[in-house]
């Protein structure tokens, strides 16, 4: 069974399992002509007081250790582990939830259509999240590597094996063109 391709088709069935959510974007960005296989090993970086956007997620200890989870998972694969004594990268993290919209022309053919916002129109409202890890060389300080995701996140906030799903299908398509492959 090739592990590689169901971890590819895990995020695509998650993204497509809600007949309302909206697709998963995920990317990252490097400084170019870093030899990342000298770093292997960080520690966090302590939180930012800056505001998540929605009190089920502020301060949310078990987002936080989802999270976590997902990102020392990726991180271990390529070959960079925990190390509290002189870590050679600190990562980072913050979120941001916000309510979005989407309008769009409805297909009429398929039945879709939402009248009180005029003929052919469909609104869909939901809770957008936004999560940026970020990567930093521990002696310099200097941001190496930063991964972000936007998703739907209406209902992961109120089911938390459904939030532990899509943070991992997050945090790994954050993490697909990472310097280090997976080992």
């Amino acid at each position: 069974m090739n592990v590689k391709l169901i971890r590819r088709a895990v995020p695509l069935l998650l993204v497509g399992s809600g007949a309302c959510a909206r697709a998963m974007t995920a990317g990252s960005d490097f400084t170019p002509g870093i030899d990342f296989s000298r770093y292997t090993s960080f520690s966090w970086e302590a939180s930012d007081d800056r505001p998540v956007g929605d009190p089920r997620l502020e301060n949310n200890p078990f987002f936080v250790g989802r999270l976590h989870n997902a990102i020392e998972r990726e991180l271990f694969l390529r070959g960079i582990e925990q190390g509290a004594a002189g870590p050679a990268l600190t990562v980072h993290h913050h979120a941001t939830v916000r309510d979005h919209l989407e309008v769009f022309e409805a297909d009429r053919a398929q039945g879709y259509e939402t009248p009180e916002f005029g003929p052919g129109t469909q609104v869909v409202q939901y809770d957008e999240g936004t999560f940026l890890v970020d990567l930093a060389d521990a002696r310099t300080r200097q941001i190496i590597w930063r991964g972000w995701v936007q998703m739907d996140i209406t209902k992961a906030l109120t089911d938390g094996r459904f939030m532990e799903e899509q943070i991992n299908a997050a945090v790994e398509m954050m993490f697909e063109e990472f310097p280090i492959r997976e080992r």
